[in-house]
């Protein structure tokens, strides 16, 4: 089925992934649907307590499906109802064949690389272009030449990415997603698997002897999708990021990646240096039980509440306030499995929330 449909080609989407999340956690499932004996759909989840489900591995998955071929007619509150799911939270949802139908959520774009399309890379501005040529110049200049590193084993380059981003998430008062245990042991295990199946793939840009810039995250073949981005903020006048973007295509391709999925947020940027995108969904959706149907009624009065107030301008900070710690809090919840982990995430996220919603930070 996913090889009949590229939209379902995510290395996220991947049973290699599904088994690599199921080492380290116990409440991965895959939802099978037969019909007259045949089999016609898989949902991979993250079975909860309350009948409440997730894609497997969210937060790091950053797509989900419901996985079946083109003509399958099969829908998606009959599918959650048959697995005894009331409701799930997709992410990314990725919806070819209309599964799902038309489910109340927030729209999203997901961003990506095609370097086999034959189409330009990115769409970089003339006066962009030149600016971060400018940038580049300067960086060689005082720092020495920019080379790459691909699929390497470097242990310290490892580490030094991911204090890199410790250290970002500290500043910008966001949950450390590394190292709740399950996700720190499924990036290890990623980082030291065969690279000739599913593995955790960094690349590092490299300015003289110095490790500058740093993308980590699965590699399945020739598609890659990048999880964590960290940079050395002694360098940050120079943009290497945007150098990043702009040189690591070429130096992909020669290694034989044919996509380079940058996943969704972030628009202002990757509009710009990815020349694909699709759309996606992030939704809550209900199964058939009375339930379930209970708790789609309180839902659609609490976002009519949230809207009422908005129209009206009653509250309007506080409820677009609600909406992001109510992500954040879903983040946290996705990583941290029991309640000593999410009670400190919550109050982290709390005595967070002021710089969080005043300093402009991206989620």
């Amino acid at each position: 089925m996913i090889d009949a449909t590229e939209a379902f080609q995510s290395p996220v989407q991947s049973p290699a992934f599904i088994r690599a999340v199921a080492l380290v956690r116990d409440d991965v499932f895959i939802a099978v649907y037969r019909r007259d004996g045949e089999t016609i759909g898989f949902l991979p989840h993250h079975r909860r307590p309350n009948r409440f489900a997730r894609p497997v591995g969210a937060p790091f998955a950053d797509y989900s499906a419901l996985i079946t071929f083109p003509d399958t007619d099969l829908k998606a509150r009959d599918a959650l109802a048959a697995a005894r799911i009331d409701r799930y939270q997709a992410i990314g949802l990725i919806d070819p064949y209309g599964v799902f139908g038309d489910v109340d959520g927030t729209d999203d774009v997901g961003y990506g690389i095609d370097l086999g399309s034959g189409e330009p890379i990115n769409t970089v501005t003339k006066k962009h272009s030149k600016n971060i040529n400018r940038h580049r110049r300067n960086l060689i200049a005082a720092h020495g030449e920019i080379t790459f590193r691909l699929s390497e084993f470097d242990r310290e380059h490892y580490e030094r990415m991911l204090n890199l981003k410790r250290r970002q998430l500290a500043q910008n008062g966001l949950h450390n997603f590394l190292d709740a245990p399950w996700a720190s042991s499924l990036l290890e295990q990623l980082f030291d698997a065969p690279r000739e199946d599913l593995h955790g793939s960094l690349l590092v840009m490299m300015v003289g002897d110095a490790p500058v810039m740093f993308h980590y995250g699965l590699r399945y073949g020739d598609r890659m999708h990048p999880w964590v981005s960290s940079f050395d903020p002694a360098f940050g006048e120079f943009s290497p990021g945007q150098i990043f973007l702009c040189d690591a295509p070429a130096v992909l391709k020669a290694a034989g990646v044919r996509y380079y999925d940058l996943s969704t947020g972030q628009t202002h940027y990757k509009s710009s240096f990815c020349n694909t995108q699709f759309p996606v969904r992030h939704a809550r959706i209900y199964g058939g039980s009375a339930s379930a149907h209970l708790s789609e009624r309180l839902a659609h009065l609490t976002s009519h509440v949230q809207k009422s107030m908005d129209r009206y301008r009653i509250g309007r900070g506080v409820a677009n306030a609600l909406t992001r710690l109510n992500r954040r809090v879903d983040q946290i919840a996705c990583l941290e499995l029991d309640f000593a982990g999410r009670a400190k995430g919550v109050a982290h996220a709390f005595a967070n929330a002021r710089r969080r919603i005043g300093g402009g930070h991206t989620d």
